[in-house]
């Protein structure tokens, strides 16, 4: 099986999605009684490293501010929708 190398969109280095260090990925915690982990498909993954992922969202901080606002505002609006029934 060959493995499918993708480039970081922030600086162009070759990665593979199914590593470790790709990013973004999943996110892991305590609540109290068991560990809680959200996966993050190896198909989202954009970048090579944490480093380059900030960076990335440093340069494009007034885009994806407005694209967190919109997705947000998004939900808030169906939750609110789907209350009303």
């Amino acid at each position: 099986m060959s493995k499918s190398a993708r480039y970081c969109v922030n600086c162009g280095k070759k990665y593979y999605p199914n590593s470790y260090y790709a990013y973004p990925h999943g996110d892991s915690w305590w609540d109290g009684e068991q560990w809680q982990y959200n996966e993050v498909p190896n198909m989202h993954k954009r970048f090579h490293s944490q480093g380059c992922m900030l960076g990335w969202i440093a340069m494009h901080s007034l885009a994806f501010a407005n694209l967190v606002d919109n997705i947000s505002h998004n939900m808030i609006e169906d939750n609110s929708n789907q209350e009303k029934g």
